[in-house]
C-alpha cells in the first residue's frame, strides 16, 4: 500500500536529500516549490521511479494559498498520509533594529503562517485515519535567533510552539507531530544569506563536532520518523545540530 506524503520545499537541499534517500516505490509523493521547479525536473529525469509523482508550484505567503496546496495534492492522491514542511525563507539579512515591516510579516507568513495554514488543512483530511507530521525548525530558535536573521528565528520558535499544540490536539486522532531543529548544515541557504568561505570556516570551529551537518543525514532522521516503525513520538523537537550549543 502506497503512504501519500506531502514535502513541502521539496526543491530545497534538504527537500532533494529527502527524496534521495526514499523508496520512492513505496509512496504517492507530492514535491511542493515555489522557485525550485528546474531542481525537481531534473530529479524526475535521473530517477526511473516517479511515475507517482507530482510537482507543485506554489506561493505559500497566505493561507488561502497553503490551503490550495493541500486540496491540491489530495485531489490527485486520493489522500494525505504524511506531511514533511520543509521550506524557508529570510527576506532580508540587516542587522534587526533595521528589518523593514515587508521583509519581518514574508519571513512570518512564510516561516510559521506556511506550516500553520498547512496543517489546518491537513489535519481535517488525517483525522478520519491518523498520520504524521514533521515540521521544520532551527537550532538557534531557542536561543533568540541571530541579530540578522532574528524574524526567521522567531517564527521557527513560534513551529516549535505550533509543534507542541498539533501534537496535543492531533493524540486523539493518532495524528504525530513532530518538528525537527538542524543546526549548522551544508546547504545552499547559507550563501542566500551572504556568508562567506570565511564566514562559514570561522563558524564551524564553534561547533562540538568541528564539521557542517549535511542534508543527508536530516533526511535519514525524517526518513526514519516517518517510517511504520515509529510510531510512539509526538510533541517532540529534535535537534540535529552537532552539539552545538552544549
Amino acid at each position: 500500500m502506497y503512504k501519500k506524503i506531502l514535502i513541502v520545499g521539496a526543491s530545497s537541499d534538504m527537500g532533494l536529500s529527502l527524496l534521495n534517500h526514499m523508496d520512492l516505490s513505496d509512496f504517492i509523493v507530492g514535491a511542493h516549490c515555489y522557485q525550485g521547479r528546474r531542481r525537481l525536473d531534473n530529479f524526475i529525469k535521473s530517477n526511473s521511479n516517479t511515475e507517482n509523482f507530482k510537482i507543485i508550484e506554489k506561493n505559500l505567503e497566505n493561507q488561502k494559498n497553503s490551503h490550495s496546496l493541500v486540496k491540491e495534492f489530495v485531489k490527485w492522491s486520493g489522500g494525505i498520509d504524511i506531511l514533511v514542511q520543509l521550506n524557508g525563507n529570510v527576506s532580508s539579512t540587516v542587522h534587526w533594529d533595521k528589518l523593514k515591516e515587508y521583509d519581518w510579516k514574508k519571513d512570518i507568513a512564510v516561516n510559521l503562517g506556511a506550516p500553520f495554514f498547512v496543517a489546518q488543512k491537513v489535519f481535517q483530511y488525517m483525522k478520519k485515519k491518523g498520520g504524521k507530521i514533521i515540521l521544520m525548525s532551527t537550532a538557534s530558535a531557542k536561543h533568540g535567533g541571530g541579530n540578522r536573521t532574528m524574524g526567521y528565528g522567531i517564527s521557527k520558535a513560534g513551529v516549535e510552539a505550533l509543534t507542541k499544540g498539533l501534537a496535543r490536539e492531533g493524540a486523539k486522532h493518532n495524528i504525530l507531530v513532530n518538528a525537527i531543529a538542524p543546526g549548522l548544515i551544508d546547504t545552499r541557504f547559507h550563501k542566500r544569506l551572504g556568508r562567506t568561505t570565511h564566514d562559514m570556516k570561522k563558524r564551524v570551529k564553534l561547533s562540538r563536532l568541528k564539521r557542517f551537518g549535511q542534508p543527508k543525514e536530516i533526511a535519514a532522521i525524517i526518513n526514519c520518523i516517518i517510517s511504520e516503525e515509529v510510531n510512539f513520538i509526538t510533541g517532540e523537537i529534535i535537534s540535529i545540530s552537532g552539539g552545538d550549543w552544549i
